[in-house]
């Protein structure tokens, strides 16, 4: 979860033309292009015209490798809290590396982690300010550059110092927006934990941590498969089944993980239930191989076009289908994503910034405001075509790993299967027992009685006994 505050109401100024006559003065003035282009980003933005100044801080960036002052960096905060960081993440590494600020480290090190580059990414994080609004988003990339390269308990301390900086950021703020920003931040790095504590080997402690994270946190149905997993390795397999089955419930409907399945299987195989590994397998093979194929044809006849990705997003926003069911699904789940409504939320506030600006008064200054919203609902436009178009390839390729790893598993299915024939053995008739269920000291028993009931979910637990 990186810094992005969908709106931010002290910043928001009603008044439609507040700032903009003193803008223009400053539009016309003889200054220096930079001195203008720095005047002009202040005032727009204390006006409330955050959008449109964008164009204007881009060309500061690109004409000068100065230090920000004081203003323009507040400035620059403002514009990355209402519009996000990704606005600037388009422009070369060359334009944002020589000021010193703040807001454009943050800028690069987002930039250099989505390259691969954590050691980079590290450098530039770790030269935010503690007090500066990002840190504790800084300090969350911190913890997953670390984790990125097997230092998790480096990983670890920047999480935890993530909590503590987002729990005291949001202390400082009244707004709503603000506060609900931090806390989901505060979750990610909660999970974090966890996520550095299963990489790091300590499956019991990080089977502990994962239960810290409230159900009422947006970011849960995503800890439900990594505490799988994290059970799986404990070898509590029945607990992995149990944290699977919850995904079933009509709530998760939008929820498009494959390796569900594979995860499903393959703790089937562990308990030697073969007939359930392979159920699962060919279920999944008649169900995705075909519209798979379909999709890897679909992503690469548009792979360069972010404006076909847009309106694909668009149409199923307005219909709630696609062109195949398999698409529908896809564009769901992506849609259901706090990311994408960050990078929508975004567009709709630059949208309705041009149409205010339009209903100002006539001037080649208020046609050189829309000329640069015009751009910048562009931008955003393209922005939000290639993260749909990411999420879908992402997508592909976890269908991918999925076929690959049910492969296997209908492989060793067949060659157990055959060796348990040779050995002249038969399916057990009983299928389940209390005296399977393990528990540790955060968790209770009680019957499931085929209903998914709120304050149960993720909590169910099968109770298989191993044929192995």
């Amino acid at each position: 979860m990186f810094f992005k505050i969908i709106a931010l109401t002290g910043f928001i100024v009603l008044d439609v033309f507040a700032g903009f006559g003193e803008a223009e003065k400053i539009y016309r003035s003889r200054s220096a292009l930079t001195s203008k282009h720095r005047a002009l980003v202040v005032e727009l933005v204390n006006g409330g015209h955050y959008f449109a100044a964008i164009p204007f801080m881009k060309e500061y960036l690109i004409r000068t490798n100065k230090n920000l002052d004081s203003s323009l960096e507040q400035a620059l905060e403002k514009i990355i809290a209402v519009a996000g960081p990704r606005q600037f993440e388009t422009l070369p590494a060359k334009y944002l590396r020589g000021n010193k600020s703040n807001s454009l480290s943050f800028v690069l090190a987002k930039k250099a982690l989505r390259k691969g580059k954590p050691a980079q990414a590290i450098k530039r994080a770790a030269n935010i300010n503690p007090n500066h609004p990002v840190y504790p988003f800084a300090a969350n990339l911190l913890g997953a550059a670390f984790a990125s390269v097997g230092k998790n308990d480096d990983s670890i301390k920047y999480f935890k110092e993530c909590q503590r900086a987002s729990e005291s950021m949001s202390g400082k703020t009244s707004l709503p927006a603000v506060q609900n920003q931090l806390q989901i931040n505060r979750d990610y790095c909660e999970l974090g934990v966890a996520r550095a504590m299963f990489g790091a080997k300590r499956y019991k402690e990080a089977d502990l941590k994962f239960l810290d994270i409230p159900k009422t946190s947006p970011i849960w149905p995503e800890v439900l498969f990594e505490e799988a997993w994290n059970s799986y390795y404990l070898k509590n397999y029945n607990r992995t089944l149990g944290k699977l089955v919850t995904y079933k419930a009509p709530i998760f409907d939008y929820v498009f993980n494959p390796e569900i399945e594979t995860l499903r299987a393959l703790t089937y195989l562990k308990m030697c239930l073969y007939q359930d590994a392979k159920k699962i397998s060919d279920s999944f093979y008649d169900e995705y191989l075909k519209p798979a194929r379909r999709l890897r044809l679909y992503l690469k006849r548009n792979r360069t076009n972010y404006k076909y990705f847009y309106r694909l997003m668009l149409d199923y926003e307005k219909l709630k289908k696609s062109d195949t069911p398999l698409l529908t699904r896809l564009l769901k789940s992506v849609y259901r994503e706090g990311s994408y409504q960050e990078v929508r939320e975004s567009l709709i506030q630059a949208a309705k910034e041009l149409e205010k600006t339009k209903n100002m008064p006539r001037s080649s200054f208020r046609n050189v405001l829309i000329n640069n919203l015009n751009e910048v609902v562009q931008s955003q436009k393209n922005i939000m075509g290639a993260y749909v178009k990411s999420r879908l390839v992402g997508k592909y390729a976890q269908l991918y790993k999925a076929f690959e790893g049910m492969s296997y598993i209908k492989l060793e299915v067949l060659e157990q299967r055959k060796a348990r024939l040779y050995r002249y053995e038969e399916d057990q008739g009983k299928r389940g027992d209390v005296k399977y269920i393990q528990r540790n000291e955060k968790q209770y028993f009680w019957n499931f009685n085929g209903e998914f009931w709120a304050d149960e979910l993720g909590d169910y637990v099968f109770a298989l006994g191993s044929e192995c």
